[in-house]
């Protein structure tokens, strides 16, 4: 079941960008810029100059093929988790 998204003024611009991350996320393999405008539901002219910028800032990135793929920015954001759990283990073998 689909997340339904509801735009917030001021925070258009946010929530489409994040849904978008979230599309192409879902991606694995890529996606092309028609399906990420279908699946996301941004119409195509608000939705490149979403991509431009998120690939300027690293988050997505762009193959030859023209599909788009998760960035190395989104993946390091999404390896915080990682780095909590190993600063907790370390800390809970000092405190043994």
């Amino acid at each position: 079941m689909a997340l339904q998204h509801k735009p917030t003024a001021p925070h258009h611009s946010a929530q489409d960008a994040l849904r978008v991350l979230e599309t192409v996320a879902r991606h694995t393999s890529g996606v092309t810029g028609t399906d990420l405008a279908r699946d996301s539901g941004i119409a195509r002219e608000r939705l490149l100059p979403l991509l431009r910028m998120l690939r300027r800032e690293g988050y997505v990135e762009q193959t030859a093929d023209g599909a788009y793929v998760t960035g190395d920015v989104l993946a390091r954001l999404g390896s915080a988790h990682d780095r909590e759990a190993a600063l907790r283990e370390r800390l809970q073998r000092t405190l043994d």
